[in-house]
């Protein structure tokens, strides 16, 4: 399940679409919606679009969308007896049917649509009826063929021409045989294209190199920019951070969760193809380079600790500070505003021993000049 869009806005407000893919049959329903609708508002249309009609889904698969991750949506669906089952972050190979059934439905929207694309909506029910009722080649048959048990996306006029009396009733011992056999068909079909597919993904990965404390570079597509900031123009990677711990039974990945500092808007769960080893340089190959700045992308720096300080005149006072993976030689000057900013806890501990032992210090006695030792006549 996911949203996609945005796409021009109709008369009553939609401008996206909720996919929702059933994981078995490939059953799909493309439902109008609005691409920013807050979360209530999505599951009442997954309650009216789906669940009224097909029952509660045991789980769904979807992306870390902020309103998925909601903790209405969490509990809603604890409620209900369903179990979210978040993709990893950037990597929509974990719902690959769902990416596809979107990437079909706009596919066949272009070939649809009037130039002024207003009339996207309408098109909406034709080409769900297209999708499901075209053999998928994973099962091998029609989802609405597997979801409702049947061949029954004939032409209406069809219905309406007599049947022969031995025609197989619905829930009769024949239609539930015919069921079944399609089941199996469907599941072996659904195999075959599993294997067939992990063969494609495997034919050129490699093992996964990472495991827990080592330091790895990310990839800076990850990351969300300040405005007016080119991405082309950044590193493709950033830092490297550290690997806290393996996602998952597998210590091999393929999902890891990295040590990014608080400060960065990003989730902490990173795909293994979005990484890459931290090899250390030696120090002899460059002399005297100064090792590359943590990224400035929202105008934070990562600061390992701060050495000392000093203050002229009426200006704000100046940390000498070291930031984390740098050379311990590699010290800079900051305000005690981007300090303050960017590393609040390093600042509060240094201003805390900085006080005490200005406290400790004896106190400095006043000069007394001659004139107050004269006495007065």
């Amino acid at each position: 399940m996911d949203v996609t869009g945005p796409f021009p806005r109709d008369r009553l407000g939609h401008d996206g679409i909720l996919t929702v893919v059933d994981r078995l049959s490939k059953y799909a329903r493309f439902l109008p919606c609005k691409y920013h609708a807050a979360a209530p508002e999505l599951a009442r249309l997954l309650h009216t679009g789906w669940i009224t009609n097909q029952g509660v889904p045991e789980d769904i698969v979807s992306d870390r969308d902020t309103r998925f991750m909601s903790a209405f949506w969490t509990s809603l669906m604890a409620e209900s007896g369903t179990t979210m089952k978040p993709s990893s972050a950037r990597h929509p190979q974990t719902d690959g049917q769902k990416e596809r059934a979107h990437q079909t439905a706009q596919m066949m929207l272009r070939t649809l649509i009037r130039p002024d694309q207003k009339d996207w909506v309408d098109r909406l029910p034709g080409i769900e009826y297209a999708y499901n009722t075209s053999v998928h080649p994973a099962i091998g048959v029609t989802p609405f063929e597997l979801h409702h048990g049947g061949e029954k996306a004939r032409i209406f006029a069809d219905l309406l021409l007599p049947q022969a009396a031995d025609i197989d009733v619905p829930c009769s011992p024949s239609s539930v045989r015919k069921y079944r056999d399609l089941l199996i068909k469907a599941r072996a079909n659904m195999q075959k294209a599993q294997i067939r597919m992990q063969q494609q993904a495997n034919r050129r990965r490699l093992p996964c190199p990472f495991h827990e404390g080592d330091l790895v570079w990310v990839l800076s597509e990850e990351f969300a920019l300040k405005k007016d900031v080119s991405r082309k123009l950044l590193p493709k990677w950033f830092r490297p951070w550290e690997v806290t711990y393996v996602v998952g039974d597998n210590p091999a990945g393929p999902s890891f969760v990295v040590n990014i500092p608080p400060h960065l808007p990003v989730h902490w769960v990173f795909h293994a193809s979005k990484l890459a080893i931290y090899t250390p340089p030696s120090a002899d190959e460059f002399p005297g380079r100064r090792s590359q700045d943590p990224p400035p992308m929202d105008e934070h720096q990562e600061v390992d600790r701060v050495i000392t300080h000093c203050k002229y005149g009426n200006k704000p006072m100046q940390f000498k500070v070291t930031f984390k993976q740098c050379a311990p030689d590699d010290t800079r000057w900051i305000s005690s505003a981007d300090l303050q900013t960017s590393a609040p806890l390093i600042f509060a501990d240094y201003e805390k021993r900085r006080l005490a032992k200005e406290a400790a210090r004896p106190a400095r006695p006043n000069a007394v000049s001659d004139r107050q030792l004269r006495p007065r006549r």
